[in-house]
């Protein structure tokens, strides 16, 4: 069994989780008020599998369909070494999803199989008929051997109802504003930011070739870093100084004085200037400054942790308060911005 096709699950898992992950963040603190750590993990592994099952099926795509006879005989694997190595990996290849179904060997069998059979009917029909003959051989073992691995990993889903799944009670009311939820936040903008530069960098390719323009440094650094930025910036001011990564914890940034000015002064500080300096690098270098991104992010951490009320590097230059966004406009400040 090779190993790209789960190489490859790993890059796609991760890119989708990316893209999920603060549509998932600011999901489960409106449910259950904060993010279950325990929750998120499950289903990133329940994102894994079924991409690595999905990889494991389809790819390599086949260059010039070879067509394969079907092999309806039970246990035929047991004959060879080569064949008993196949079925061992073919049960360890259905062991997570057992596991993961957390319902008994019985229910994880079931389940196992009916999946078993849809993988290797679209094996047999040449993935449903899109080739003209089956590009992988149909194979009752593989039926059995993945049956048998999903039972196996059902013995195993209880150990998985340990971990933490549940929240506090009362999901409406207030939480204190900490450093690991105020640091949420700034991952979601990071990845906002990272989300709407690919987005912007592909309309641009799309407008580069309808004009037939040449692109240049600083269209891909106006399309990957100013542009986003810009957009951030327009949500930051309309929600009255609070960045998206912020709605997404439930967090609400509220200034004394001169809300514009402060939300401004954040943005220049915090992803306004991230996106500047990697803009400009782009534009001058021909490529972000990783280490230069890895400082910035590792600087603004460290003033969310060490500073007083998490308020960070941001919240110090632009004064702004930020407090949880359930709490009443009369509540006392719970911690200022980063």
């Amino acid at each position: 069994m090779s190993v790209l096709p789960g190489s490859f699950a790993v890059l796609v898992a991760t890119g989708l989780a990316a893209v999920l992950f603060a549509p998932f963040v600011a999901a489960e603190h409106r449910r259950h008020g904060e993010l279950r750590v325990g929750v998120a993990l499950l289903r990133f592994a329940v994102l894994l599998y079924a991409v690595a099952l999905a990889c494991y099926v389809l790819l390599p795509f086949p260059g010039s369909p070879a067509c394969y006879e079907p092999q309806w005989q039970p246990f035929a694997a047991f004959r060879s070494t080569a064949g008993l190595e196949q079925f061992a990996c073919n049960i360890a290849l259905f062991v997570p999803l057992g596991a993961l179904l957390r319902r008994g060997p019985a229910a994880a069998a079931l389940v196992g199989g009916a999946v078993s059979v849809v993988v290797e009917l679209t094996q047999l029909t040449g993935m449903w008929f899109l080739l003209p003959c089956p590009h992988r051989v149909f194979d009752v073992d593989d039926v059995l051997a993945n049956t048998a691995g999903a039972a196996l990993g059902g013995v195993f889903g209880p150990l998985l109802r340990r971990v933490p799944a549940t929240a506090r009670d009362r999901p409406a009311e207030p939480r204190p504003v900490s450093a690991p939820r105020r640091l949420l936040g700034m991952s979601c903008d990071l990845l906002l930011l990272w989300w709407l530069g690919v987005a912007c960098a592909r309309g641009a390719e799309v407008v580069l070739w309808l004009t037939g323009a040449e692109p240049d440094a600083w269209w891909e650094a106006s399309a990957l870093w100013f542009a986003p930025a810009v957009v951030l910036l327009v949500a930051m001011l309309l929600s009255g100084g609070s960045s998206l990564g912020q709605h997404a914890v439930c967090l609400r940034a509220r200034a004394p004085t001169r809300p514009t000015a402060a939300a401004l002064l954040r943005w220049a500080s915090g992803i306004g200037g991230f996106a500047a300096a990697q803009g400009m690098c782009t534009a001058v270098l021909g490529e972000a400054d990783a280490t230069l991104g890895v400082l910035w992010c590792a600087v603004h951490a460290c003033g969310v942790m060490h500073t007083r009320d998490h308020r960070g590097i941001t919240g110090l230059v632009a004064g702004l308060e930020v407090i949880d966004a359930r709490r009443r406009q009369r509540a006392p400040t719970a911690a200022r911005s980063t």
